[in-house]
């Protein structure tokens, strides 16, 4: 459907731009490069349906929205079958890799390209509209490389195709997949185009749309993808032979400085208030975003309708903050055994409490009157199953205009939270990071949580670091669990597990839930099954995770598109 939502764009310009009588018009499939479009706003046009296409919350209709990366180790749905197959979940035995299926489908490049294609038309237009036609021209070249990144992410090598094709053109219908490292130098191609012609932030119009620094950011995001990508996939049939992805890691840590430096954003004061804002327009912090208007435009989502919407926290996301000391738990005076929700944020990171529920949080405030949370209802339809509910994008405010919660929530797509963690990131993967490198970006974000900074010097050795399957240096470490911690939920770790090549976080093991106590004791039953340790074990009718590293971090290739396409070869290992 979205697609054809696009098609009727394009062909909408089509009928528009023309002068003459409608039948004198050629045929859509016959259109002249003259009257594709004739100005900005009709390039405009041309480009707003491929928005449709980024990330945002489910509408009324859908009746719940699954939580982002509520189908990793990091968070769960309330049925393997509901949403965990996004991390080789729809275990025991397949050993399939991330995401369910397959999506083998270019349509979406090839309607971009469609589009780029004819950018460069020769037409008139007055000079005060260059600037336009660069910005939207910059947004098409964005989102083929959106598009791109994509595939990268599903399939690794896959066929590139700079330009629009028709079914006889055998060079591109019968083409062979490209390797992965040659696919991501053209994204950040088309990246640096997109850059070069794109806006500033603030020059934008029309805001929410890509600026300058959204393809910045997102340059950076590729790079760092594929540069820990060769790195740790490196000597595996996944990897890029002879590639320790350091020339990706040198891109991804300019690409993010030049966010930094840009002087456009800086972060929003207040964490916990970034995730339920309706209307992020005036947010510091926010490159891109969806907003949401119920009442105006009928444009309503589902988020706050069905709290808490089936998803729930795992025990791996909650030990992963550290004491308010900035001590690894193991090390604080801190009690960190995270065994009473009455407790369990009592000096440790704030931002642990602004992600889950504990008794005395606000459910919601009606009528001046307010609700208060008391422990995890598990018998609620829409409730998660590990104890840990959310608190993050919660809204408790009643909505009076639509006598409900609000319908009205934004959807945060880049923030500038994510260039700070990517230019440190980066810096640690090629072991060239100084504390004044970690002092300009993952420090002030501690700052901005309330807690210590880090100091390269002086990294306390946490006996509890996650066995990713191979070492790391300490700030490496650190660096990761910075970037857990501050962009949990928001659906960035099934990406970070493939890139990092992790599955021994979660391999022959299971997710667990909260400590079985008074705290929950009324909502559990006696019969529900716990760990040695007394926590919850939400799946082990299920098993354990069975992940097959040779094969599951890429997905297969539809027997039926080999067939149709000899040179086409499978995905490694499938």
């Amino acid at each position: 459907m979205k697609n054809i939502y696009k098609l009727l764009i394009l062909s909408a310009i089509f009928s528009l731009t023309a002068c003459e009588d409608y039948l004198d018009k050629p045929p859509l499939d016959e259109i002249s490069e003259v009257t594709f479009y004739q100005n900005s706003n009709d390039l405009r046009t041309a480009v707003n349906g491929f928005y449709n296409d980024l990330p945002g919350w489910q509408g009324l209709n859908v009746g719940f929205n699954i939580l982002p990366d509520s189908s990793t180790d990091m968070g769960t749905t309330e049925a393997p079958s509901n949403g965990l197959s996004g991390l080789a979940y729809d275990l025991p035995t397949s050993g399939s890799g991330f995401g369910a299926g397959t999506n083998w489908s270019w349509d979406e490049v090839r309607e971009i390209n469609f589009l780029i294609d004819r950018l460069d038309q020769p037409i008139s237009i007055d000079d005060t509209d260059q600037a336009l036609i660069d910005q939207f021209s910059g947004e098409a070249y964005f989102f083929r490389a959106y598009y791109y990144f994509l595939q990268l992410t599903r399939y690794g090598d896959v066929p590139i195709f700079p330009n629009s094709f028709t079914a006889d053109d055998e060079e591109f219908v019968f083409a062979a997949r490209d390797p992965r490292n040659e696919v991501a130098d053209f994204i950040l191609s088309d990246l640096d185009t997109a850059i070069g012609l794109m806006l500033s932030f603030s020059e934008i119009p029309d805001a929410p749309r890509v600026s300058r620094e959204a393809a910045q950011l997102f340059k950076a995001t590729v790079a760092l993808y594929e540069g820990t990508w060769e790195k740790y996939h490196n000597n595996t049939p996944l990897g890029v032979a002879g590639s320790d992805g350091s020339r990706f890691l040198e891109i991804a840590a300019d690409a993010a400085q030049d966010v930094m430096n840009s002087g456009v954003f800086s972060l929003h004061n207040d964490y916990a208030s970034l995730f339920n804002q309706v209307g992020l327009a005036n947010n510091t912090e926010v490159l891109l975003w969806k907003d949401y208007d119920a009442v105006s435009l009928g444009l309503a989502n589902v988020l706050q309708i069905s709290w808490p919407n089936r998803c729930g926290y795992t025990k791996f996301a909650v030990d992963s903050y550290l004491a308010a000391d900035g001590l690894p738990t193991a090390l604080s005076d801190v009690d960190g055994s995270n065994l009473d929700l009455n407790t369990i944020e009592i000096g440790r990171d704030p931002r642990l409490a602004e992600l889950i529920m504990v008794p005395g949080d606000v459910v919601e405030i009606r009528n001046g009157e307010t609700l208060l949370w008391e422990f995890p209802d598990f018998g609620d339809a829409n409730t998660g199953n590990t104890g840990y509910e959310s608190q993050k994008y919660r809204n408790v405010n009643y909505d009076g205009d639509v006598d409900d919660f609000t319908q009205n929530t934004s959807r945060i797509i880049m923030r500038y939270a994510e260039a700070l963690l990517i230019f440190a990131e980066a810096k640690a993967e090629l072991g060239t990071i100084t504390q004044s490198d970690l002092d300009i970006s993952i420090n002030l974000l501690r700052d901005r949580a309330g807690m210590p900074g880090i100091t390269l010097s002086n990294i306390a050795v946490d006996p509890n670091w996650p066995d990713y399957g191979y070492n790391l240096t300490p700030i490496q470490y650190e660096v990761r669990r910075e970037r857990s911690v501050e962009l949990m939920a928001e659906g960035f770790r099934t990406n970070d597990l493939r890139r990092w090549r992790a599955h021994a976080l979660f391999d022959g093991d299971q997710p667990r839930g909260a400590f079985y106590n008074d705290g929950i004791v009324n909502t559990v039953s006696v019969e529900t099954p716990l760990d040695s340790d007394g926590f919850l074990l939400p799946f082990s009718n299920f098993g354990n995770y069975n992940f097959d590293p040779t094969r599951g971090y890429l997905s297969p290739i539809p027997t039926d598109e080999l067939i149709l396409n000899p040179n086409l070869e499978q995905t490694p290992g499938w």
